[in-house]
């Protein structure tokens, strides 16, 4: 069994030594070799020191700039949220009559009335000292022959 590494670096081998190649490389080689001067170094260098001084002050600029930035829109945010009164639906009553009104309402406080308190009037409630059933003096006899 032959590992694949092998098989690639030998593939790799031949590439680098086919005719295509070498051709390449007698081309690369015949080539003259250019010394850079130094004024065109010194040039270089000034250029890159003030590039890196530019991107240096751009990201200053830009760590001020973006909490700025987003804490002005968020307040803007806010304020619209705030005034805007399109957004604040109130609740919008029926026209009605006003006895249906004042029935609604005194139904909706009676309700409330039973539902906050223990539901019993004061003269429902039975206990020691009242020992009687509030309802036996309120039916006759002819009130229950009647039903």
């Amino acid at each position: 069994m032959v590992n694949k590494k092998s098989q690639n670096s030998g593939m790799n081998d031949e590439m680098l030594d086919s005719v295509g190649q070498q051709a390449v490389r007698k081309i690369v080689q015949a080539l003259p070799e250019d010394s850079l001067s130094m004024a065109w170094r010194s040039s270089l260098n000034e250029r890159l020191v003030v590039a890196v001084a530019q991107k240096q002050k751009k990201k200053r600029m830009a760590w001020i700039v973006r909490p700025a930035l987003g804490l002005s829109l968020a307040t803007v945010f806010a304020l619209i949220v705030m005034f805007q009164p399109s957004w604040r639906r109130s609740m919008a009553t029926p026209d009605r009559g006003i006895e249906s009104a004042i029935m609604s309402d005194h139904h909706n406080s009676v309700l409330l009335n039973d539902v906050g308190n223990a539901g019993l009037n004061a003269n429902e409630v039975t206990s020691e000292a009242n020992p009687e059933d509030p309802d036996d003096d309120m039916w006759s006899d002819a009130d229950a022959q009647s039903l």
